[in-house]
């Protein structure tokens, strides 16, 4: 027991001789520069301000603002969900950009505990499961379809000649002038990835006699794609359309 009290002890410690306090110049606000780091490994700010008979402490619309600077929006309901979970589990408001939680003096550093760990919480959904991040990215391929009226049907099982069945992200029907489209989406393309959807879109087109056309919208957003990749999809007629230039899904998946 006493070596726990030692533990407790030496991580206070810790905390309190790693935690740097300044008093901004209005004199109203300080911030506290924690020993905690973000996942650019920098120090985590919160500003403690006092008003009338309470406190607010705020991240001051860091967390959210890095998190769009690298290219990640709470556009989706899934994303939304994932977040307004994390901020109810901590008593956090989000407040425009800001993460916000109001606090007494005698609990303050209670709440100010707790804002932190919702600082990092909503840190970590820039580093989400690979599987939770291809969902997501499926989600922005699916918003932008519906945004710009692009009819599909969305999580297709097709059986291919092997008897094995694959999930196919989505499916634009046929019309007059246009096959049936089969599209999978790729957050990152790596060999294997694109290998499975070489794979299904080779498996399913040996009995749909060519009905289909095939189709990869990948992620190339921050990501160096690899030449060989894209080539391997050509190679067995697939069509590859990077995310960075989307606009192509529209005369693509069009319905004339």
């Amino acid at each position: 027991m006493e070596d726990c009290k030692q533990i407790i002890d030496s991580y206070l410690k810790w905390i309190r001789d790693n935690t740097v306090i300044k008093t901004l110049t209005e004199g109203e606000t300080c911030v506290i520069s924690t020993p905690f780091l973000d996942r650019h490994n920098d120090n985590i700010e919160i500003y403690l301000q006092k008003k009338e008979n309470k406190y607010i402490l705020t991240d001051d619309g860091y967390t959210l603002s890095d998190l769009r600077l690298s290219g990640f929006e709470l556009n989706s309901p899934k994303r939304e969900h994932i977040f307004k979970t994390i901020l109810n589990g901590f008593g956090i408001k989000a407040v425009g950009e800001e993460l916000v939680i109001e606090s007494i003096t005698e609990d303050i550093g209670q709440k100010k505990h707790r804002l932190l760990q919702g600082i990092l919480a909503v840190n970590d959904m820039f580093n989400l499961s690979q599987e939770m991040v291809r969902s997501l990215f499926r989600e922005d391929v699916e918003l932008y379809f519906k945004t710009n009226k692009i009819v599909f049907t969305k999580d297709i099982k097709i059986t291919g000649k092997t008897g094995f069945d694959h999930n196919i992200d989505f499916l634009v029907p046929a019309s007059l002038t246009k096959p049936e489209r089969l599209i999978q989406t790729i957050n990152t393309p790596r060999r294997d990835s694109i290998s499975l959807a070489v794979f299904a879109f080779n498996d399913i087109s040996q009995i749909r006699d060519g009905q289909s056309k095939n189709y990869v919208i990948y992620n190339d957003l921050d990501k160096n794609v690899p030449t060989e990749h894209i080539d391997a999809l050509m190679k067995y007629d697939i069509r590859g359309i990077p995310w960075s230039q989307k606009e192509i899904c529209l005369t693509e998946y069009a319905l004339n």
